[in-house]
């Protein structure tokens, strides 16, 4: 009973490992297509009025 439990848990902990690694390819997939891209966030230019000096 003991080794059922034991390959239970070694195959519980199999299958987090996989979805971990195709989450973490999935990531860097999606990380290499957005290289390609240049930069695409407006540039905001912040212009305010000088005060006087008093």
């Amino acid at each position: 009973m003991k080794i059922i439990i034991l390959l239970v848990a070694i195959l519980i902990m199999l299958a987090g490992i996989i979805k971990k690694t195709a989450d973490d390819v999935q990531e860097i997939a999606i990380r290499t297509e957005l290289k390609q891209y240049p930069n695409l966030l407006p540039t905001i230019e912040v212009v305010a009025k000088r005060l006087p000096r008093s």
